[in-house]
């Protein structure tokens, strides 16, 4: 899966950025379909703010969060986008 990572008041740390390719990569386990991802994340006044974005073929789906943490922020996107892929994959075998 292609990954972008973008960041806003805030430095990408090594731990964070592997982390983040950890959680994601086993989106890939739930659809063959997923053609890229995009993450923002953003923090303000020690609130971090992530919004992934991922393009399967034909739709775009989307998740964000709000957290105190950036690795529950990434924890929450993976649980709500993972719930998003399964109910793709499900409408296209109905098809």
């Amino acid at each position: 899966m292609n990954l972008n990572i973008t960041t806003k008041n805030f430095e990408l740390s090594e731990a964070l950025s592997s982390y983040i390719e950890k959680r994601l990569d086993v989106l890939e386990k739930y659809s063959n379909h997923i053609i890229s991802a995009e993450l923002s994340m953003e923090e303000q006044r020690g609130r971090y703010t992530g919004t992934l974005a991922v393009k399967v073929k034909g739709r775009m789906l989307t998740a964000k969060s709000t957290q105190n943490d950036p690795y529950a922020v990434i924890d929450e996107i993976k649980d709500k986008i993972k719930n998003q892929i399964i109910k793709y994959e499900e409408k296209l075998q109905g098809k």
